[in-house]
């Protein structure tokens, strides 16, 4: 998965860990085109480990592929029996590369006859991307077509899949068949007192002297995408509500271990079968908990993207990596 979506900064403290692992193990270590190439070699044995990005080289090609692509992803855990959520691709009628593979009469109508079976809202994103860049939530036919002209202005296809009430997510780091790691994904939120609106509870929080200025403009973007009836809501004593719709580490949202018990149970159980499904050895599987639904893959990363958990975590981040 490209990573262009994240800071410099965060890309070297990914590098830095990288680094020191190969000295800790006695290894050589290189880095290329300005870190975005990483080889570890051992000069004994003569193995080598290539990252180019966040994809390291111990997955087969194909399987790669099909993790890049959400659509791909969702057809082949279909076969395999695994819970995900839908997926439907639509390519670009006006990109060289897919337009011969459209019937003449284009994809307008069946994006449309899709949407009208899933109902508002739905989500469209990009078959290929990553960080939550280009991810849409569209709750009429205006913001559909907006997103399809978006998204369609640079990218050859995209995906369209139903708007789900997400609990929680979860990343799962899975390895040869084997949960190394989950942490759970907590969107920006606000508490209500029963009196304040959402607007003027972010408000408070956004005139805190004390608040971290990384954190404040990851909140004050969230609260940017939320409309006038969200924003005029009142929350009741104690209620917790989310400013933000997407998980990602990158747009705002904290890594936290506090897992259930009976959770990670479930987690250990179904990431590896969405790993093993697709071909993977390395990866990271994101899962989410659905409002009436329960654990539901959402998507299998091939790129292990570590920079925003060092970054919030530091050197206990750097040591999980």
């Amino acid at each position: 998965r490209c990573g262009f979506g994240m800071s410099p900064s965060a890309r070297k403290a990914f590098v830095d860990t990288l680094r020191r692992v190969a000295s800790d193990n006695g290894l050589e270590f290189l880095a290329l085109s300005k870190d975005w190439i990483i080889q570890i070699s051992d000069s004994q044995t003569g193995r080598l480990c290539s990252i180019f990005g966040y994809t390291f080289d111990v997955n087969p090609a194909a399987a790669v592929e099909i993790c890049r692509e959400k659509a791909a992803t969702s057809l082949v855990l279909d076969q395999h029996k695994v819970d995900n959520i839908n997926h439907s691709v639509f390519l670009n009628p006006a990109h060289e590369m897919t337009a011969e593979y459209l019937p003449r009469s284009g994809c307008w109508a069946e994006i449309q006859k899709l949407v009208g079976e899933l109902g508002f809202p739905v989500v469209l994103k990009p078959l290929k991307g990553t960080g939550g860049l280009d991810v849409i939530k569209a709750t009429c036919w205006r913001e559909v077509e907006a997103a399809v002209q978006h998204i369609f202005s640079h990218e050859y296809g995209l995906a369209v899949s139903p708007y789900k009430r997400i609990v929680d997510e979860y990343r799962c780091f899975c390895l040869d068949g084997k949960v190394e790691l989950i942490y759970r994904k907590i969107r920006n939120s606000v508490v209500g007192d029963g009196a304040r609106s959402v607007s003027a509870l972010l408000a408070g929080l956004l005139a805190d002297p004390a608040a971290d200025g990384k954190a404040l403009s990851a909140l004050a973007k969230a609260a940017a995408a939320l409309s006038p009836e969200e924003l005029t809501r009142v929350p009741s004593a104690g209620e917790s509500v989310p400013v933000q719709w997407k998980h990602n580490l990158g747009q705002g949202a904290t890594a936290s271990f506090d897992v259930r018990p009976e959770l990670r149970e479930q987690l250990v159980a179904l990431a590896p079968r969405a790993a093993s499904a697709i071909g993977m050895r390395f990866c990271s599987v994101d899962v989410v908990e659905v409002e009436q639904e329960g654990l539901l893959v959402m998507e299998v990363n091939s790129g292990v993207m570590m920079d925003s958990l060092i970054a919030q975590l530091g050197d206990e981040g750097a040591a999980l990596a």
